[in-house]
């Protein structure tokens, strides 16, 4: 575990001792590399890449949904707002007429249906109580 925490200077110098054992033929000399170069490097490159973009995306944004960009229920109302803009497929309007026909035949039948158990019940209860 020790090994897997070298700094650069560690790991820099650790090459340079294999190095210096040169004449043997099972050592070869490997360029040192930091992982913590690398990492900052590519954190300068993402930043430097990412600033126009951010600068150019405040700049076009109003401030109030910037606003609604940090607030936690507002960000919810934008997402939702997009989802049902974009992402959901709303149906034609002939296909919403005809949903809605069919809408109102089924509650007419299940109206139906219960208006008659509704009778039915009422009935037999008049009939056992006798009144």
């Amino acid at each position: 575990m020790a090994d897997k925490k070298k700094t650069a200077s560690q790991a820099a110098e650790t090459v340079k001792a294999q190095g210096s054992q040169g004449g043997q033929s099972g050592n070869r000399e490997v360029p040192a590399r930091s992982s913590k170069v690398g990492r900052e490097e590519r954190k300068e490159r993402s930043k430097e890449e990412s600033k126009p973009v951010r600068r150019e995306a405040a700049k076009s944004s109003s401030s109030l949904e910037s606003w609604l960009r940090k607030n936690t229920t507002g960000r919810f109302v934008l997402e939702a707002y997009y989802e049902l803009r974009h992402k959901v497929t709303w149906p034609t309007f002939e296909d919403a007429r005809n949903m809605t026909f069919v809408v109102i035949a089924l509650s007419a039948a299940i109206g139906i249906v219960l208006g008659a158990a509704d009778f039915g019940l009422t009935q037999l209860f008049l009939l056992i109580t006798h009144k």
